[in-house]
């Protein structure tokens, strides 16, 4: 870590780390935010001072009327109140200790001019003040290991740590992933970044160890040359997934109303990402999809993909879809052929994408497994199951001869699977997710996660 690495990590660590906070706008009314971010910190793991005129205590909590109240110095305040006050809190933030804000409060430069006065207002007192703050116009910072600072829910505990320049739409994600089981280890929503913004934040989780994938929602861009920068330096360690809006005409007018902000060519941006090194996703349903691969599998050696199906339509979708986005159709080793063709009924094909057929079982799953992961040609594997309710086949049948081929094969290359059926394929699908094999259900999902994983790979192996 450089001296400079250091020192941001120390300016941005309270955000995510603190042992004490205070949060002004503390409110007992559940109709205010000030309630569902009190409801939040009071289920952390931290000690926290609610500051509010009108009562002495909040959801049963002991509260206080101001920041020199508190007995003790806190490490981070959150800020909900009118935009108007929160400039004028600065140097009482810095009395009581804490050299950390984050202003969760609206109502500045994506109001108008009114509202950019105030946030300069806001910046300067900040700056006289040494306070570092995250906002405003935000849906506030989590860590999943510790505290949840924001309104909305705490995500699931994981590796994947997530700056969105939307709150809302950052907020809502965590619904998501909550839903889908992808776990995150650090949240930040930066607003209108008057201060900290999404350049910091790429530094700190490019230095933080509880981080493996780095997931970033961008929408306006106002210091380009340290854009790039910091997502290089990021991406140099760790896979960096971006997700960007405002790429239409229309969409960057409705990005300067949003968060005060230039949206900028979509063009330029999608060629400064990849010469950042950094992956794309192209919506926000695939932009979690493809952090969960990076996040479950290793990196492949190449872009060399081999197919597993009980379906032969199944097989022909994925091909079309790794063929189209860039993926190489392995063509097997005459050894894996010819293994196959003995253990494999006369029907099957051999050749890829391999088709079991219907009535393949846990048997032919392993070891097909095993045999394409052990093919020197194949880089990556695709496993896609049609979770059949005949023949007295079980829901998990396919998914465990899938783990077993795995565990025989002992070789490190990514796995994806496709677990068709819905409901019927659910219980294989949990099986193949809870041993951090990522599971999809459409293979053109699948095929983007895994070219997105052979063009991170192909970039940072042979830059």
């Amino acid at each position: 870590m450089t001296g400079s690495d250091a020192d941001l990590f120390k300016d941005i660590d309270p955000f995510f780390n603190p042992k004490r906070i205070a949060l002004i706008g503390a409110s007992a009314d559940y109709r205010k935010l000030g309630n569902s971010i009190l409801m939040n910190l009071l289920a952390s793991e931290v000690e926290i001072f609610p500051i509010t005129h009108s009562r002495d205590h909040v959801l049963g909590t002991k509260a206080y009327p101001n920041l020199s109240a508190i007995p003790e110095p806190v490490d981070l305040v959150i800020v909900a109140v009118g935009a108007k006050y929160c400039a004028s809190l600065m140097p009482e933030i810095k009395k009581a200790g804490a050299r950390n804000a984050v202003i969760i409060s609206g109502g500045f430069s994506e109001t108008g001019a009114e509202g950019t006065v105030l946030e300069n207002e806001l910046a300067i007192a900040a700056k006289e003040s040494d306070i570092r703050i995250v906002g405003p116009n935000c849906v506030g910072v989590s860590n999943s290991r510790l505290f949840n600072g924001t309104f909305t829910m705490m995500p699931e505990r994981g590796n994947i740590a997530f700056v969105s320049q939307s709150g809302a739409l950052g907020g809502m994600t965590i619904y998501t992933t909550r839903t889908k089981r992808i776990g995150m280890s650090k949240f930040a929503s930066v607003g209108n970044s008057a201060d900290v913004g999404i350049v910091e934040m790429l530094d700190y989780f490019r230095q933080d160890s509880k981080s493996t994938v780095i997931a970033a929602y961008i929408e306006g861009v106002n210091k380009g040359r340290e854009l790039f920068e910091a997502l290089q330096r990021a991406a140099s360690k760790k896979p960096v997934v971006v997700l960007k809006g405002g790429r239409s005409e229309a969409g960057g007018r409705a990005t300067q109303s949003h968060t005060g902000s230039l949206a900028g060519s979509a063009k330029v941006f999608d060629g400064m990402l990849r010469q950042a090194g950094c992956v794309t996703a192209p919506t926000l349903d695939t932009l979690f999809e493809v952090c969960k691969l990076f996040d479950y599998q290793p990196l492949p050696r190449g872009r060399s993909i081999g197919i597993i199906s009980n379906t032969g339509g199944a097989g022909v979708l994925a091909t079309d879809a790794a063929s189209d986005l860039g993926l190489e159709i392995a063509i097997f080793e005459q050894e894996t052929r010819h293994e196959l063709s003995q253990v494999l009924p006369p029907m099957a094909s051999v050749r890829n994408p391999i088709d079991v057929v219907a009535s393949g079982g846990r048997r032919e799953y392993r070891i097909a497994t095993e045999l394409l992961l052990k093919d020197s040609n194949v880089d990556m594997l695709l496993v896609i199951c049609a979770v059949p309710t005949f023949a007295g086949m079980t829901q998990t049948e396919h998914a465990a001869g899938t783990l077993e081929g795995v565990r025989m094969a002992a070789i490190d290359k990514p796995v994806v699977g496709v677990w068709l059926a819905g409901d019927v394929g659910k219980p294989g699908k949990d099986l193949l997710e809870m041993n951090r094999i990522p599971c999809f259900d459409d293979p053109s999902l699948a095929a983007l996660c895994m070219m997105r994983i052979a063009e991170y790979a192909e970039f940072h192996q042979n830059p």
